[in-house]
């Protein structure tokens, strides 16, 4: 049993040392967590490499993208999110997946050869095999989903049921196991927008980060550091 609780330690450090991607753009308040530091720090910068079980959060005018080393999938952080970077090497892919507790995300996809890749909120489970899309996410409340290109499955944890998210298209996921798709409407298609034009300077960025509850209840029925590692 010792040898086994060894061997597992031994292969957990291994592939959390391996680096699975690196900052390309970094701007305004970002903290931090390295997987083998317990406190954040604000040391986050152009060129870092980030491994499995890393965190990252933005402040109110954060803003952060990363690229993974085996395609061109990238990862674009907007204001005010937490997320835990996990994966793993697989001969030359990685197995790439995210858990978001909270905040607006855009996740450009390439298609992934080796499994799909895997984004977790405390709501929803979506899986995709290359894709474009943004997701809002409010914490325990629930989350948006926004179709840009591809599809991606959308599963709602409490309920179980899942729902594809496809082009031009919007699924909401509550807390409560409903989940819903609908086209995007005019006012959905201008905060999109505003997303995509999002390069971190926030001072006249009106972003609707809120989560319409009524909208899902009407349709269901059809600690911070300094120090470095």
């Amino acid at each position: 049993m010792k040898i086994f609780l060894f061997l597992f330690l031994i292969i957990n450090t291994y592939f959390s040392n391996e680096t699975l991607g690196l900052v390309t753009k970094s701007k305004g308040e970002i903290q931090y967590k390295k997987f083998s530091s317990d406190k954040f720090t604000d040391k986050f910068y152009k060129g870092l490499g980030l491994y499995g079980d890393d965190q990252i959060r933005t402040g109110d005018n954060g803003f952060s993208i990363y690229r993974y080393l085996d395609d061109a999938s990238s990862i674009k952080i907007l204001k005010n999110s937490d997320i835990h970077i996990q994966g793993r090497v697989n001969s030359r892919n990685i197995v790439k997946n995210v858990e978001v507790s909270n905040g607006i995300i855009n996740f450009n996809i390439d298609k992934q050869s080796n499994g799909d890749f895997t984004i977790v909120t405390p709501t929803s489970i979506a899986t995709v095999k290359g894709t474009d899309f943004w997701l809002i996410c409010n914490g325990p409340e629930g989350d948006k989903f926004f179709g840009i290109e591809g599809e991606v499955e959308v599963k709602n944890i409490e309920s179980g049921r899942t729902i594809i998210l496809t082009e031009d298209s919007m699924v909401l996921s509550s807390s409560d196991g409903n989940i819903l798709s609908q086209n995007i409407s005019t006012q959905d298609l201008e905060q999109i927008q505003d997303l995509e034009q999002e390069s971190g300077s926030y001072e006249n960025s009106d972003i609707d980060t809120g989560f319409d509850d009524n909208i899902i209840d009407e349709n269901s029925d059809s600690d911070i550091s300094s120090d470095s590692d």
